[in-house]
């Protein structure tokens, strides 16, 4: 049984409860209200702020100030030499409305059930009188709500209120339509005293616009405060949005008529056509994508269940592992609805934020939470929207290029910790802030990572000048070591620290195990994908000096360069196991001694950690093979999670809690289960090897999969039965030779473009 619905017995009363929908640009949270119904909309183009660039005058001077410190190992010097480098902060993600529909409605709630069904993107509820169904179509670039009620149910009112200033709201014609600003400014919340700026002046932020349209059988008098049906029984609701966001760099025009005019038009366009033919349009987009992928793991009999009470059910005990193939099918169902080609990469929220001034600035965090927002894309047959990550990849080395020139007088491009719809590349703090996460200069080297992946998934050359200009920073960045080797300097672990001499957390050091880990991973890839020879040979030279991973003497990877004590033991982040997962270089049979230290790294680290860290660690214990360790992370991450809860899991909707939510974790589970039913990282004697059901767990004894998709251009379908394989077929969209392996067989596979390779154990 295939699991694609989410199902409720009751209208959201959080914002984590209701149901999210979207078509990479416009997203919205249906609440599912009788009464009152709320839909919050977002547009991916509203952010705070425009473009600009800042860096800091005398950045070479401080970076070799901070070296020498540390090589005087005086950490605190360092960490004041490092703070020169910061400049302010990124911009943060807006909410743009908020849609409400009041009509009256019986008292309580008999016969009432909502749901979201993610095969076909729509969201609905119904209730003894009425029905409401929505979703956000792609084709049309609208939200598409349908409602019905009973005869005499009295008039429908829909208004529009934001967070924002509504600008000359106008209403009439069965329209209403209104202008607003996002803030010139929206720093961080956690900056001390920060204020959100408004500055009205044309071209200081994105200026957006909203529309609607109405069809019903009834009458509709239409004014600023919006619109009132009367003497109906239904109504299709379309909304419309435009901004003046055109892009990282360029200019925003901030003509409020020409994107009323604009939404207008939209709305109109596609209210004529009717719903019926425009919910079968977008269903047919949708399925295009999400049907290539189903996982099955066997009948459940809570699957008629809630979604909610599945939670509870499961976290009490009660085995459910439809529960998690729901979950894997959430993720690749957000991931359509949140990122198509031409729009804005996911946020850590994705495209569906309520604040003003979000948690983190619902942006960009580069190093670990947006590349994980991608990490099931490729291997569950998205490449389509893996698209946005690439282009914006794009856009920030160019905007990083600066940055490394003017801040450290470097070759290449550079990205740090954040950025945001306008490439932000500089350090962010403001001057004032810690290291341990406002330094980072390797962000842009973690990213490449993607444009390698997507290469070996797909076939499609990468972007060579984005991968050397990252390779060309690596190699000016690191620096001669007095053992002869090369390393980092100044270093941090992203996020962690460890106990200085002087008894207190420090960040900074020299060559800590995910820059080295980072910078082998890149250069070995420049090397095997090729570019100027030059660059190839400097690369290579590099390699020989660079150490790798060592084991320490606890039996983990170690991920500082002396063994030093930890100030975070079970600390949320494993950038120094990058090597594992997403690179691709250690697992039990590259390197058995260093992933026996992963395993060992990851027991230490403990089993309990953010929702996005439980995800992560599922695809790490994937990758080293830990079956056992795999479905524990499993139960963890579906631990239900409410409002005041402090541990990860997920919300009622199945958002990953970080908490608060970050949707990373929904993208790194799907990811995780899709490494745990099929990998393709490694290389043997020259051959790509696809392994079957590398690590099943025991609470999956029959299933299968159809349609992830294996490095090499492969598509795969699975069946499995009592834990052992019973069917497989792998499909080549290219030539290609693998080594085919399922339990202890490797058997090599020709195939050419089109051909189809079946197994039967």
């Amino acid at each position: 049984m295939t699991e694609t619905t989410l199902r409720y017995d009751a209208p959201a009363s959080a914002w984590t409860e209701a149901l999210p929908l979207g078509n990479g640009r416009i997203g919205a949270m249906v609440f599912g209200g009788v009464a009152v119904e709320r839909l919050q909309l977002n547009d991916d183009t509203c952010w705070s702020g425009s473009p600009r660039s800042r860096s800091a005058p005398d950045g070479p001077a401080a970076l070799a100030a901070a070296r020498g410190a540390l090589e005087r190992e005086d950490v605190r010097e360092a960490g004041r030499q490092v703070q020169r480098l910061q400049g302010g902060f990124g911009q943060a993600y807006q909410p743009l409305v908020d849609l409400w529909i009041e009509q009256a409605a019986p008292a309580g709630l008999d016969g009432y059930s909502r749901w979201l069904h993610l095969d076909e993107g729509v969201a609905g509820h119904s209730w003894t009188s009425g029905t409401q169904e929505a979703f956000v179509s792609h084709p049309a670039s609208v939200l598409v709500l349908h409602r019905t009620w009973s005869a005499g149910s009295g008039d429908v009112r829909v208004s529009t209120t934001s967070a924002h200033p509504l600008d000359e709201p106008v209403g009439g014609d069965a329209r209403w339509s209104a202008t607003l600003r996002m803030p010139s400014d929206s720093p961080p919340d956690y900056v001390p005293r920060a204020r959100v700026l408004r500055d009205r002046t044309r071209g200081a932020s994105v200026t957006a616009a909203v529309a609607l349209a109405v069809r019903t059988d009834g009458t509709v008098d239409a004014g600023p405060d919006g619109l009132r049906l009367r003497d109906a029984t239904w109504a299709t609701l379309v909304v419309a949005t435009a901004t003046d966001y055109a892009g990282a760099t360029a200019p925003l025009h901030g003509d409020a008529s020409r994107l009323r005019a604009a939404a207008t038009a939209t709305a109109d366009a596609a209210a004529s056509r009717g719903f019926s033919t425009l919910r079968a349009e977008h269903v047919a987009d949708h399925a295009g994508l999400v049907d290539r992928v189903a996982l099955d793991l066997g009948a459940s009999t809570a699957s008629g269940l809630p979604t909610d009470e599945r939670l509870r059910r499961h976290a009490a005990g009660h085995p459910d592992p439809g529960l998690a193939a729901l979950a894997f099918h959430y993720g690749r169902y957000l991931m359509v609805a949140g990122s198509r080609r031409g729009t804005l990469p996911l946020t850590l929220q994705g495209i569906w934020n309520d604040a003003v001034q979000p948690p983190w600035s619902c942006s960009y965090t580069v190093n670990i939470n947006t590349q994980m927002n991608y990490w099931p894309a490729l291997s569950t047959n998205l490449a389509e929207c893996h698209e946005p990550l690439v282009r914006w990849i794009g856009e920030l080395a160019t905007a990083g290029t600066r940055t490394a020139t003017e801040l450290y007088g470097l070759r290449g491009w550079t990205a740090h910790h954040n950025s945001d719809a306008w490439a932000f590349t500089e350090p962010v703090g403001d001057g004032t802030s810690d290291p341990s996460w406002s330094f980072w200069p390797f962000g842009g080297v973690w990213l490449t990572r993607h444009l390698v992946d997507h290469h070996d998934f797909t076939g499609e050359p990468p972007d060579l000048a984005v991968l050397l200009g990252a390779a060309r920073f690596v190699l000016d960045w690191l620096v001669e070591l007095p053992d002869g080797t090369l390393g980092t300097r100044p270093s941090t672990s992203p996020e962690n620290t460890f106990v200085a001499p002087d008894g207190l957390p420090a960040a900074l050091t020299t060559s800590t195990t995910a820059d080295l880990a980072m910078a082998r991973d890149l250069l070995e890839n420049v090397v095997r994908l090729g570019g100027p020879s030059d660059l190839v040979a400097e690369a290579s030279a590099a390699l020989d000096r660079l150490p790798v991973e060592r084991v320490d003497r606890d039996g983990r990877v170690a991920e500082w360069r002396d063994d030093v004590p930890e100030a975070e033991p079970a600390h949320r982040h494993q950038s120094h196991l990058f090597r594992v997962h997403p690179g691709t270089s250690i697992d039990p049979d590259q390197a058995p001694d260093l992933a026996r230290g992963a395993l060992g790294t990851l027991d230490a680290r403990g089993p309990e950690s953010t929702g996005w860290s439980l995800a992560w660690r599922l695809n790490l214990r994937a990758r080293l093979r830990d079956p056992a360790g795999a479905a524990t992370m499993i139960d963890a991450f579906l631990r239900p999670v409410g409002p005041g809860h402090h541990g990860g899991g997920v919300y009622p909707n199945l958002f990953c809690a970080h908490p608060p939510f970050q949707i990373d974790g929904n993208f790194g589970f799907t990811a995780g289960v899709a490494e745990l039913l099929l990998q393709s990282h490694a290389v043997t004697d020259g051959l790509r090897e696809v392994h079957l059901l590398p690590t099943l767990p025991a609470s999956w004894p029959s299933g299968s999969v159809r349609g992830l998709r294996a490095r090499g251009g492969l598509t795969v379908d699975l069946t499995w039965d009592r834990h052992v394989l019973t069917t497989a077929r792998l499909v080549a969209d290219q030539d290609v030779s693998v080594l085919v392996r399922h339990g202890a067989a490797r058997d090599r596979t020709d195939l050419c473009a089109g051909q189809a390779w079946s197994l039967t154990p």
